[in-house]
């Protein structure tokens, strides 16, 4: 009862596909380990478990923070 809603490898999209000078980019993204929502306070929490943080890491929860305004838990 302390969580709602618990989904799984939830996709993010930090950067949409795009084409510069005929070159194709594909989209880039974070896939939460999990997402759920904190029954107490209605809060969504996305959340990562990390055995070690590696430098893309890094560079995505930087870009999902400053996009989705959240900061991943990591567990």
């Amino acid at each position: 009862g302390a969580i709602k809603g618990l989904q799984r490898q939830v996709p993010y999209e930090l950067i949409p596909s795009f084409d510069v000078d005929g070159k194709h980019y594909r989209p880039t993204v974070y896939i939460a380990d999990f997402t759920y929502t904190d029954a107490k306070t209605g809060e969504e929490i996305v959340e990562d478990c990390k055995g070690y943080r590696t430098d893309i890491y890094r560079l995505k929860s930087k870009i999902f923070a400053h996009k989705y305004g959240v900061v991943i838990l990591e567990t």
